[in-house]
């Protein structure tokens, strides 16, 4: 049930005479809005609040926020949820996918939002792509959030103003993997963060590049930094490259092939868009329109 409580102008005045206060910050994905007491007449909360991280152009147009992290499935429960954090993925145990598995997995063949457990190396399996967004996941109705399309994902990564420095390999809590960085971002106080990547592939060397501590990720995350780890890939039941690539699918697929599909992949010295095998199972995080 929708919870609402209201604060009407007097709590609110009384609270600004009490503790002298003028002005009420609001921080929304990193985003400061400030505004004075005097001309606030109600305060609501809704306890429908979706949750998202940052807000980030996919086009000149269309701005997005992430979702908390990688999307998860329990095949067992019928269940979908967002990882807890954004560095958590499920790594091995992905091999492990089939209709009756009671465990989570997060690594998917293109368009399984209807077949979740689908591994098979066939390509007609595939061959009706459903998103995701399109189921209840967690406490969020169906359609709340969505993949991003090809060009969305160039865009945030090739694009948008000052893609280059809004981006950047590091080893995050341990964790290897890709940050993005919000539009017109602001760096924590004790924080630093380098855009861009290592000389060289190889897992070794997103921590070569820099290393980001759980506390120093914290207040990136409050700022509206976001974190795709490298989960590897899965070739049927076969997990690939873990900790070493993180691939992302994207919502579109090959206007030339019945059988690839677009994602973007990382490494520790490159990130780009490529086309693949929509057998492949890879990582999906999804977002939502703003």
């Amino acid at each position: 049930m929708m919870k609402k409580v209201t604060i009407l102008i007097l709590s609110t005045l009384a609270f600004s005479f009490a503790f002298a206060q003028t002005q009420m910050h609001v921080w929304t994905g990193g985003v400061e809005t400030v505004f004075d007491i005097a001309v606030v007449d109600s305060i609501t909360f809704d306890g429908n609040v979706i949750e998202g991280i940052g807000r980030f152009s996919v086009s000149d147009t269309t701005l997005v926020t992430f979702s908390k992290g990688n999307l998860q499935y329990h095949p067992k429960n019928d269940e979908w949820r967002f990882a807890n954090h954004q560095t958590d993925f499920v790594g091995n145990s992905n091999a492990n996918i089939s209709p009756t598995y009671d465990g989570w997995i997060d690594l998917f063949g293109k368009g399984t939002g209807n077949n979740p457990t689908c591994c098979s190396n066939v390509h007609v399996d595939y061959a009706v792509s459903v998103d995701w967004g399109v189921n209840t996941i967690g406490n969020d109705a169906p359609n709340t959030w969505r993949s991003l399309t090809y060009s969305e994902w160039s865009y945030l990564l090739n694009t948008r103003d000052n893609a280059s420095a809004l981006c950047g390999v590091a080893q995050v809590a341990g964790v290897n993997g890709m940050v993005f960085l919000p539009d017109n971002w602001v760096c924590p106080a004790e924080v630093t963060f380098k855009s861009g990547y290592h000389a060289e592939w190889g897992k070794d060397n997103y921590a070569a590049y820099q290393t980001i501590t759980a506390s120093q990720w914290e207040k990136m995350e409050q700022s509206g930094a976001v974190f795709l780890p490298a989960a590897g890939y899965r070739g049927e039941k076969k997990i690939i490259d873990l900790q070493d690539i993180g691939r992302y699918w994207s919502s579109t697929n090959d206007a030339y092939s019945d059988f690839m599909a677009g994602y973007i992949t990382m490494y520790s010295d490159d990130a780009f868009m490529m086309y693949s095998m929509r057998y492949y199972g890879m990582s999906v995080r999804l977002v939502r329109d703003l």
